[in-house]
């Protein structure tokens, strides 16, 4: 049985983009299969509750949002998605193009700061060159 008409659009186009497209399709998906989906939170798993399954109320002990990797970049896992994003739209996919990089230079890097500087130098204490370290060659 199609989705139409049983739950509020934007759910349904949600469960659609997931190639959820019948009763059948979201009952073998829920409760897990549905909650781990990106744009379908708690509010509207209740609606779909409410709409197919009467009575049912899933709690979770936690959702886990999906962590975004950037496709090509060594660096996903150990620092933040968003610095990660930072350092691949400048060419920074390694630890070893972060070694050769003083953090004079990656704070002139569009959107990275102060913050995420600090992040990068937390996780790799030595991986990024002193400016000293550059104007001496010793890398």
């Amino acid at each position: 049985m199609p989705l139409e008409g049983l739950l509020p659009t934007r759910v349904a186009s949600i469960l659609a983009q997931n190639d959820i497209h019948t009763v059948e399709d979201v009952r073998k998906a829920y409760p897990h299969g549905l909650a781990k989906l990106r744009g379908l939170g708690m509010l509207r798993l209740k609606q779909i509750e409410a709409a197919l399954f009467p009575g049912k109320s899933f709690t979770p002990v936690r959702i886990r949002a999906p962590i975004s990797h950037v496709k090509g970049s060594l660096l996903n896992g150990t620092l933040s998605p968003a610095v990660v994003r930072a350092l691949a739209r400048n060419g920074i996919v390694t630890v070893e193009n972060l070694r050769m990089v003083s953090p004079h230079e990656l704070l002139r890097l569009p959107g990275l700061g102060h913050t995420m500087l600090s992040e990068i130098e937390r996780v790799f204490p030595h991986a990024v060159a002193d400016d000293a370290d550059l104007q001496l060659g010793s890398l």
